[in-house]
């Protein structure tokens, strides 16, 4: 029973200039996060460490990030007999720049360690667990694009395909994922996965097919950021585990500002939701309606909350302004908007319950502000 521990998009040397001023002690973090995954190898007796693209942000880094990688690999070789399987993902591609060809010699000199696509390998055989893993790099990181889908080696109990690849590219970094039907054909056992940056399974494929997005987090988002697949593979069939090895997570507080006075008020009704962890990045959502004379200022709301997490992002305005009787009263009659206000404030005399006046009240509000040219809507 062949275990393989899978990775990929670990983004090594990334700037992560979302964080601020934390970004250096991420960048650390993700080091951290690669030695607990070589660790994890380590125990679970794994016979293979895929990575399935994009250990490196670029094909730029630091040699004191390639030494770092080379002593971990060593590491994990010297105290195990797992082997090392890489994929050069978009971030790393493999080419006359790449971060695998410059330092081609020093990748050679670790045992068991191999790059797929370097010196033409498309393969590797784990002899001692009838495992063979294939895969070659993709020029646009499309799985149409290959000169062809690899086969699977019948003289090995188990196959598995890499593949760094998303079906389509779009204004969303992470592309989409492969469809089911873009994967290579039958006779695999697993297919490691990467490009997105959360954890996905693709569905009807026969045999598990999985994104196990970043280890540790290098973007902003919901979750599915900090895990590993372990992998068993059986003659009965593929057994995939969820193991967590990221220490960051992300937060998330939506906080309606129509009954919050000040920016203090407003991080109390974050600490209701978002309880404090020195280990989080939280990402603050401001809704609803509020005055100009409330009194919130995002900058003093981040620093109220500052010490209570790893990072605060700067809030995402998902509210608007309400204007005051004194400031309808100076909107031009002349002008469309001068018009509306009126004529909703009419409407709101008209008013047969509270609760239709609260919709002609949200809607005035609402309307002056987009007439005005404001981002009302987030």
């Amino acid at each position: 029973m062949p275990i393989i521990i899978h990775t990929s998009d670990v983004h090594l040397g990334a700037p992560l200039g979302w964080l601020g001023p934390r970004a250096a002690e991420q960048r650390e973090e993700l080091r951290r996060t690669l030695s607990k995954i070589v660790d994890l190898a380590i125990d679970q007796h794994a016979d293979a460490l895929v990575v399935a693209g994009d250990l490196f942000h670029s094909n730029n880094p630091s040699a004191a990030t390639v030494r770092f990688v080379l002593r971990e690999f060593a590491r994990l070789t010297s105290e195990s007999s797992a082997s090392v399987v890489l994929l050069p993902g978009s971030h790393d591609s493999l080419g006359i720049e790449s971060v695998y060809t410059s330092y081609r010699d020093e990748f050679g000199r670790l045992e068991r360690v191999s790059v797929l696509g370097l010196e033409g390998r498309n393969s590797v055989a784990v002899e001692h667990a009838g495992l063979k893993i294939h895969g070659c790099p993709l020029g646009s990181q499309r799985p149409d694009d290959s000169a062809g889908d690899p086969d699977p080696d019948p003289a090995f109990a188990f196959n598995v395909v890499v593949l760094h690849a998303a079906a389509e590219e779009s204004d969303v970094e992470d592309g989409q994922p492969v469809a089911a039907s873009d994967l290579p054909g039958e006779g695999w056992s697993y297919y490691a996965l990467g490009h997105l940056r959360s954890w996905h399974e693709i569905e009807g494929v026969g045999m598990p097919a999985v994104y196990p997005g970043s280890p540790e987090l290098v973007v902003m988002d919901g979750g599915g950021q900090g895990h590993v697949a372990r992998v068993e593979l059986r003659a009965s069939g593929t057994i995939v585990s969820k193991v967590r090895v990221g220490a960051r997570s992300v937060m998330e507080a939506r906080v309606e500002l129509t009954d919050a006075s000040d920016s203090f008020s407003i991080a109390e009704q974050v600490r209701q939701q978002a309880h404090s962890n020195p280990n989080a990045v939280l990402r603050l959502v401001l809704t609803g309606l509020t005055s100009a004379e409330a009194g919130i200022d995002d900058w003093d709301l981040v620093e109220e909350l500052a010490a209570e997490y790893f990072f605060v992002c700067p809030p995402v305005r998902d509210y608007h302004v309400r204007v005051s009787d004194e400031d309808f009263v100076q909107l031009p009659e002349r002008m469309v908007v001068g018009r509306f206000a009126r004529h909703m404030r009419s409407r709101l005399e008209e008013a047969g319950s509270e609760e239709e006046r609260q919709e002609i009240e949200d809607a005035l509000q609402l309307g002056v502000a987009l007439l005005q040219g404001k981002d009302a809507i987030g």
